[in-house]
């Protein structure tokens, strides 16, 4: 079931990757200066809490999944952290480029990935773990974190095998950056063409 899953999310992200570096290859930002600049900072802003966030609750997660029902930690606050934060990645790397039709194009595309995914996954859940199941998604959110529900246990089982694996992953979102930038030189050294202004 996990690697049916995985396949169609792995294949429906590709597009997305695809469909953002055509933006970065072929647009430029019309914003400029200051604008521009703020975007790009959010971008890195919302990357580093991606990562913080996927390393924080694989350290929740990480050895356990689909063997046992975690409630506490970041899942405490919401029922898919993960994927939250993913998208919290996914929206960085969209205004890492400067532009904002990319990004909403990108996280609403993200946001359906997930919903479809969430919703597999969950049926899985609820025939695995039965009531548990039921009362966790009944008290918690889905997927948008309700900061007041955090409560965490004094002690956890730590795993470093599944934590170092999610280090790994975190490096993988920062990749982009001095991609986009080499391309932004190229653009203006116009040895690439733009085709678009964007917004």
């Amino acid at each position: 079931m996990a690697s049916d899953l995985n396949k169609t999310r792995m294949r429906d992200t590709r597009l997305l990757v695809l469909f953002l570096l055509l933006a970065v290859l072929f647009t430029t930002p019309v914003l400029h200066g200051l604008p521009y600049e703020l975007l790009r900072l959010a971008g890195y802003f919302l990357l580093v809490v991606c990562a913080i966030g996927r390393m924080y609750s694989t350290a929740f997660i990480g050895g356990v999944k689909n063997e046992k029902l975690i409630t506490v930690g970041p899942y405490a606050m919401c029922r898919n952290p993960l994927y939250f934060f993913s998208l919290t990645g996914a929206a960085g790397l969209g205004l890492l480029w400067g532009e904002i039709i990319p990004t909403l194009v990108i996280f609403i595309g993200f946001l359906l990935v997930y919903i479809r995914l969430i919703g597999r996954e969950e049926a899985f859940l609820a025939e695995k773990f039965g009531a548990d199941f039921t009362a966790f998604k009944q008290s918690t959110p889905r997927l948008w974190p309700d900061f007041k529900r955090y409560n965490a246990p004094d002690e956890l089982l730590f795993q470093p095998r599944y934590f170092n694996m999610s280090v790994r992953d975190a490096v993988w979102w920062f990749v982009p950056a001095p991609v986009f930038e080499l391309v932004s030189h190229l653009h203006h050294a116009h040895v690439i063409p733009t085709f678009l202004r964007l917004l």
